[in-house]
Parts: C-alpha cells; sequence; structure tokens
C-alpha cells in the first residue's frame, strides 16, 4: 500500500513537472457531474448541470453546484468551468442522440380520421380566405364554436397547431408517433 502512494505520488509530480493540467481525470470522474445544456448568451449564461443523486439544475455562472462554482462556461468550445478549492473541472457539453428510424405507419382507419381532419381544414380555410380577403389563416380563426369548425379531435396525438395556413399550400400534418401526411387542396 505504501509502494502504491509512493507511485500515485512520483506520478502526480510528473504530470505538474511536464506543466500538464491540474485536473485529473478521475476527479472528473468521480464529481459525476455532467454538463447537459445551455441557456442564454452573453452575460445572462445558465448551464444545465446534472448529477445522479440530484435533478439537473439551471446554474448562473457564479453560482454553485454540487459544491463547485460555475466560473466560467465557452461557447466556442461548448465547455464549462468548475472549481472547488482551487481544483478546475472542465466539462464539455453532452451530445444529443437521435435514434434513426421511421415512425409505424398508422392504421388505415387512423390515416382516414387524420385526412378527413386535414379536409375539413383546409375547406375552412378556403372559405376564410373568399369571406376575409386574406390568403393566410390561423388555426384560432379556423377552429371554435362560432367559427367554421366548430371542434377537431385529435386521432393521434396530432397538434394541429404547427399547421401553416396559407392559399394554395398544402396542409402536413405530423403526429405524436412521428408520422406525416398532407392534403394538397
Amino acid at each position: 500500500m505504501r509502494r502504491a502512494r509512493f507511485a500515485v505520488r512520483a506520478l502526480g509530480a510528473m504530470f505538474a513537472a511536464a506543466g500538464l493540467a491540474t485536473v485529473a481525470l478521475a476527479a472528473e470522474a468521480g464529481a459525476g457531474i455532467e454538463f447537459v445544456g445551455v441557456l442564454g448568451g452573453g452575460s445572462d449564461v445558465r448551464v444545465a448541470l446534472a448529477k445522479t443523486d440530484r435533478p439537473t439544475e439551471w446554474v448562473a455562472v457564479g453560482k454553485e453546484f454540487a459544491g463547485y462554482v460555475v466560473s466560467a462556461f465557452d461557447a466556442k468550445t461548448d465547455e464549462v468551468v468548475l472549481t472547488r478549492n482551487g481544483e478546475t473541472l472542465r466539462l464539455h457539453l453532452k451530445q444529443g442522440k437521435v435514434k434513426a428510424g421511421t415512425a409505424a405507419e398508422p392504421s388505415p382507419e387512423v390515416k382516414r380520421a387524420l385526412l378527413n381532419n386535414l379536409r375539413q381544414l383546409a375547406a375552412a380555410a378556403d372559405q376564410f380566405y373568399l369571406e376575409n380577403g386574406r390568403t393566410t389563416a390561423t388555426l384560432d380563426e379556423l377552429v371554435g364554436e362560432t367559427k367554421y369548425v366548430r371542434r377537431l379531435v385529435p386521432v393521434d396525438g396530432e397538434d394541429y397547431r404547427q399547421l401553416v395556413f396559407a392559399q394554395g399550400k398544402a396542409l402536413t400534418l405530423t403526429t405524436a408517433s412521428g408520422y406525416t401526411i398532407s392534403y394538397a387542396p
């Protein structure tokens, strides 16, 4: 055991003599902190830091997280600098991952219901354009108790607010499961 401590000290002295960074990889792994997001810019930057034993927190530069102070954020390198007791810990922004693949095609009944909703909205939009002399509309102008479409019922978790209503333009809708369907009037 005594030899192991000596070897670690000697290795540390070699690194220090070589002018290498004072942050040991073990310190980064031991901290268990992940840099998972950044919000804002300039002097008003907040970084999202996560640790397994606590929820993710948005922390401003100069504030504390898990015993560390967020010293700086470098937007060019996507790196946050944490300090504690003279120790410096640099964390790189964790990269997001997207699973490749396509959405499963819904049943014929669901596809028919989606298409019927789009047809109904397209017809309502056409009537709105004629009556109001406009070439664009919003969902709120088309749907409601006293409007062109009284009520719109989603059939596969779709959000009709994502639709762009413009005269002569196809309506394209993506369901919650990722399936995309279009209707061209």
